[in-house]
């Protein structure tokens, strides 16, 4: 991060920068140990650390409205959703969950009456609120709907306060936390987008209409480049993250236009490119950091883009684990830590070992005709996803409906490997003789057997024409029962009632004058069309012992649907009436249920099983035991001696799902489940490199590998390196020590249920350089030749094949061992170079230079006395000098007129010379021939004039 987020969150909390920022740079000296951790465990690290460290600092400087407290508090309710342990105590010496209830409990107390929150004064309350609605909204969704009615309060004022181009204006400039209206607009877009579930249809229609025009605001500004901080742009990644986050929570919008932008901007992250690592920067090219990284992250898992098939987002996510510091937390470059650690976790979170997501395929709302004399049946199509890295069985149940409505899912429980979805279809079945503007809602919901407490769920509504209004007159929905904080005990009946007044205080009285919907803890569990005309609409509920799990403070919410009515009549608006009640868990303990350790991976298709069911309740029996194979596949038992049951099971290839459950007398159930993979299949396996046969230089040989397989798979190579692919697919790099020569590797894959491919790899390694010699040696000369052609011979001693060029020429071969090769040179005169490069096998290479000189030209001989043309008398001494390009002079001879050949003499000086008296001689012209010869045998004769005068 840069200096702009410490001055930033300086102002914050100024009395604390020193010491944090020292507390910051020791931190990232420390080592990570991320590494070598799965998501989950890293995960669960930054909740521990989360969890403490914002209550710590909440408690300290007595403030909650704040993006610390905002965004912690979302982050840490996504991962209590996915399945995190969140009875860890944390360093504060609470629970992960104490302190997260503590959290919105804060968030909560400190919000103002109209429903916003500020920091101080009247400042930053855009900002605040954001955070905190944010906050708020993962808490209702994910941990509680104690503060349903605080979230509802924030959308009313969001909606109050919304610009007329859709967007929140950002109105505090903190680097990167909240800069830009972008992510402010967003993250109130996400409170807006819970808060809709709680309220009546009417108001459900204003909220959605505020959350279509901050989308449209959104997608006009998917190119725009502002970066100033009160701003519309999104240039920065963690802004693109926060767009695909607002885009989400307003829904696929018309023609999918939000689903079509979202789908754009994860392009944009999977495209824009850190220097150096797989990470995200805050612009293009820009160093990467924790903030940006984990937020695209995040951003890309609400995409829909998935790790096992973008290889940029798993190694995204495996630099993010390498990052994370010792206690926990991701702190680079910011004295603030609880920001990058959010959004750190959320994103590995997101893609944790179990999640589940829920969505309705195609129509989500189907009409039914009224006054049928039969009942009617409507059906709802849902889509399961295992979003999670396990295989998972989910069981499906139905909650809601209207009195004597009834609905059910087909199948009952689902099994899905990792990454796989299936359809499931929800039956509503409604009775005869229905009445008017009636709304049925119905949640269908999947929960986990591999993890307490995760879930998804979607709902669907069967309704009687009209629909509800949108405009009309204003009504009153006030709950009669259960009073504020009653207790609600699973298993034990409870009257849900309300009664709905109009405008002008009147009753609004059944039938034919709407529906009152009950919601416990955000779930329809049952409604009311005041048929018998009372006026007080009421349902009895029975929260049920096998399915109902939500406990604690909860909301209770009446929910009015509003009516229709025909002119001059004027509409009734739906209304909510809401309030806390606290839901207690089962009296009495449920069965102890326990399964034998059953092997992870196998490679049989049938079986032993056995396990534990006995009862925990004082006096209670159990009733019922069963083994439940892949969701679909039900064994009752009766329990034997200490509750012992036993089976043989027949498993299907590929991931398995054991379930054992028991129900005892009191009506406790009991349910606990092991995951078993059937992989009959050995890995594929595939060296990389080098190829089969290759030839090698180094004697520490790098083989890479590619695998792929269902299962972990654990690859060995020549018996020295070894590696685990944890998810059974991708490539490994071992180094390896050869000897020199034919050597063979055996690379080994073993998968998870122990069947093996080997693979054999033969290579030639030779590091070394060819020794090469010439004949003729270096710097041979030689005289005239026939065509001037040259015999020459390159002798190589190798351990490998080599190939000989001379001066760029055609390859000649030399077999494995070496020996030599013969050619035919042809030379200019003067020095010839030669440059012999001699290459191995392995491509280790040898380079020779030689020289052949080349004579062709006789010396050239200069008289020096008597002179050209000069007279001579007497007795004379012939003096030459003679000179040779290439060779050395090996003969001269001197003779007069061309007769009398005299040897000439060496002397000191480099001359030659010979003696001759010219009174042997008539007066008069003669001539001086030098005759000479080289020593590769180049002759000629000279001739100089002189004249003789005795």
């Amino acid at each position: 991060m840069s200096t702009r987020v410490l001055t930033s969150w300086r102002r914050v909390r100024p009395q604390a920068f020193v010491g944090l920022w020292a507390l910051c740079v020791a931190f990232l000296s420390t080592p990570s140990s991320a590494q070598t951790q799965t998501n989950s465990q890293s995960t669960q690290r930054a909740i521990n650390f989360l969890s403490a460290d914002v209550v710590t600092w909440v408690n300290e400087n007595n403030c909650a409205a704040c993006h610390r407290v905002g965004a912690s508090t979302y982050g840490m309710a996504a991962a209590r959703a996915n399945g995190y342990d969140m009875t860890v105590v944390a360093a504060n010496g609470r629970t992960n969950q104490a302190n997260l209830e503590t959290l919105g409990q804060r968030i909560r107390n400190e919000q103002l009456p109209d429903g916003s929150w500020i920091h101080t004064g009247n400042a930053f309350r855009n900002e605040k609120t954001s955070f905190a609605t944010f906050g708020l909204a993962g808490y209702d969704q994910n941990v509680s709907t104690q503060y349903s009615s605080a979230l509802v309060a924030a959308a009313n004022w969001a909606l109050a306060t919304q610009e007329a181009s859709g967007r929140w204006v950002s109105d505090h400039a903190s680097y990167p936390v909240d800069h830009g209206s972008v992510p402010t607009t967003s993250r109130i877009m996400t409170g807006i987008a819970q808060a809709k579930q709680r309220v009546d249809p009417a108001r459900a229609a204003q909220y959605q209409a505020a959350l279509d025009r901050a989308a449209a605001y959104l997608r006009a500004n998917l190119d725009n480049p502002d970066t100033s901080a009160p701003g519309n742009g999104m240039p920065y990644t963690f802004q693109v993250a926060w767009a695909v986050v607002g885009l989400k929570a307003a829904g696929p919008g018309p023609s999918n236009a939000n689903t079509a932008a979202i789908d754009t901007l994860a392009n944009r992250l999977l495209t824009r490119t850190s220097p150096g690592n797989p990470g995200w920067g805050d612009l293009p090219n820009a160093a990467a950091n924790d903030v940006a990284t984990g937020s695209a992250i995040y951003a890309l898992c609400l995409a829909g883009r998935e790790p096992a098939t973008d290889p940029r987002v798993r190694s995204s996510i495996e630099w993010l684990k390498t990052r994370q510091a010792s206690d926990g937390s991701w702190r680079t470059g910011s004295a603030t830590f609880d920001i990058p650690t959010t959004f750190a976790s959320l994103g590995l979170s997101c893609y944790g070992d179990f999640s589940v997501h829920v969505k309705v395929v195609g129509d989500a709302r189907k009409e039914l005709a009224i006054g049928s004399q039969q009942a009617q049946q409507v059906t709802f199509t849902f889509n399961v996803k295992n979003h999670g890295y396990q295989a998972d069985t989910y069981t499906l149940s139905t909650t809601g409906g209207l009195p004597g409505w009834a609905s059910f899912p087909t199948p009952v429980s689902l099994f899905l490997p990792a990454g796989d979805d299936a359809n499931v279809t929800v039956t509503v079945t409604a009775p005869a003789n229905l009445l008017p503007s009636l709304l049925s809602e119905f949640t269908l919901v999947a929960t986990s057997g591999g993890a307490p407490g995760v879930s998804g769920s979607a709902r669907a509504t069967a309704y009687t024409p009209p629909l509800p209004p949108v405009t009309g007159l204003p009504t009153t929905t006030l709950i009669q029962t259960p009073a504020v904080n009653a207790h609600i005990i699973i298993g034990n009946g409870n009257v849900l009632s309300a009664r709905v007044r109009d405008s002008a205080n009147l009753p609004v009285t059944g039938p034919n004058r709407g529906v009152v919907t009950f919601y416990v803890a955000g779930i329809p569990v049952g409604g009311d069309a005041d048929v018998d005309g009372d006026g007080l609409f009421t349902f009895n509920w029975v929260p049920p012992t096998d399915t109902w799990t939500i406990t604690g403070p909860q909301d209770f919410r009446a929910v009015y649907s509003g009516v229709e009515r025909t002119p001059p009549l004027a509409n009734l608006l739906g209304s909510t009436d809401s309030r806390t009640v606290i839901i207690d868990e089962f009296p009495h303990l449920t069965p102890m249920v326990t399964i034998g350790n059953p092997p992870a991976y196998t490679r049989e298709t049938t079986l032993d099983i056995w396990g534990y069911a006995t009862p925990r309740a004082p006096g209670a029996v159990v009733t019922y035991a069963a083994f439940i194979i892949n969701g679909s596949t039900t064994i009752p038992l009766t329990p034997g001696n200490g509750g012992l049951v036993y089976t043989t099971i027949t498993l299907q290839e590929g991931p398995n799902i054991i379930q054992l459950t028991a129900r005892d007398s009191f009506g406790g159930v009991t349910t606990k489940q092991v995951n078993l993979t059937v992989d009959r299949v050995a890995p594929i396996l595939t060296i990389v490199s080098p190829t089969n046969g290759a030839s090698v230089s180094n004697l520490n040989v790098t083989v890479t590998s590619s695998v792929q397989d269902q299962t972990p798979v654990t690859v060995e190579t020549q018996w020295v390196a070894k590696s685990l692919l944890e998810f059974g697919n991708g490539t490994v790099e071992h180094t390896v020590p050869m000897n020199a020569g034919n050597q063979v590797i055996l690379v080994r894959a073993t998968d998870s249920a122990f069947n093996v491919t080997e693979k054999l790899l033969t290579l030639w390694v030779d590091p070394g350089q060819p020794t090469v010699t010439t004949n003729p040696g270096d710097g041979q000369l030689y005289g005239p030749l026939a065509n001037h052609a040259l015999n020459y011979t390159v002798n190589v001693q190798s351990l490998s094949a080599t190939t000989v060029r001379i001066n760029g020429g055609a390859p000649m071969a030399v077999a494995r061992g070496g020996g030599a090769v013969q050619t035919t040179l042809t030379l200019n005169p003067g020095v010839n170079n030669l440059s012999i490069i001699t290459t191995s096998e392995t491509g280790v290479t040898t380079t020779t230079t030689r020289t052949v000189r080349y004579d062709v030209q006789a010396p050239t001989a200069t008289l020096l006395s008597p002179t050209e043309g000069g007279t001579a008398s007497g007795t004379i001494t012939l003096r030459a000098r003679v000179t040779d390009n290439f060779s050395t002079v090996s003969n001269v001879g001197f003779s007069r007129d061309m007769s009398g050949i005299r040897a000439g003499s060496l002397q000191a000086d480099g001359t030659w010379t010979a003696a001759l008296d010219t009174r042997e001689l008539l007066d008069g012209a003669h001539t001086i021939d030098v005759w000479t010869s080289d020593s590769v045998g180049n002759s000629t004769v000279q001739r100089f004039n002189f004249f003789v005068d005795n």
